[in-house]
């Protein structure tokens, strides 16, 4: 049994746990020091936190049965109708089992109640077939995206652009 919840303050340690063991595996390729420069300065602990506290992404959690912490996702809120996942990941050992699946439903829920239309990501060819099977197509790639690395962009419609979704200007 799986539980998927919004973090709160004190799960933040145990997110960033999971958040570097993952970076380090599912990044591997990269080069250490911009692994390195990831967990330290970019997606530093400090920074999800201000993210957090500020409101301006949204860190779901999964949590397995003895209430582990096993997998996450982080998304930005909407802008536009679109919302964007930052990063997806889930232990090895709880992989194929939905969690990653759980936590993208958990997250298309929030931001259909933000009016999105879309939903964005960027990805590597590795994990791209996961976002498939969860309805997301590949539109493009980027050969030398960011930090140099090839970029999957991939997108899923979930609804359609409406005019009336833009707040009055008062």
């Amino acid at each position: 049994m799986v539980r998927i919840a919004e973090i709160t303050g004190p799960q933040f340690p145990a997110f960033f746990n999971c958040f570097e063991i993952l970076m380090q595996e599912g990044y591997a390729g990269f080069p250490a020091k911009l692994r390195e420069f990831f967990i330290m300065k970019e997606y530093s602990q400090s920074n999800f936190f201000q993210w957090y506290e500020k409101q301006l992404r949204k860190i779901y959690i999964a949590f397995n049965e003895t209430e582990q912490l096993i997998g996450f996702l982080v998304g930005d809120n909407t802008y536009g109708g679109i919302a964007f996942i930052t990063w997806i990941g889930v232990l090895p050992a709880y992989r194929k089992h939905g969690v990653g699946k759980q936590l993208l439903q958990f997250y298309e829920e929030y931001v259909r109640t933000r009016n999105a239309h879309l939903i964005e990501l960027f990805t590597y060819e590795g994990v791209k077939e996961f976002y498939i099977k969860n309805g997301f197509k590949e539109i493009g790639r980027r050969e030398e995206g960011f930090f140099g690395q090839q970029n999957i962009i991939m997108n899923k419609k979930i609804g359609s652009w409406d005019i009336s979704n833009i707040p009055p200007i008062s």
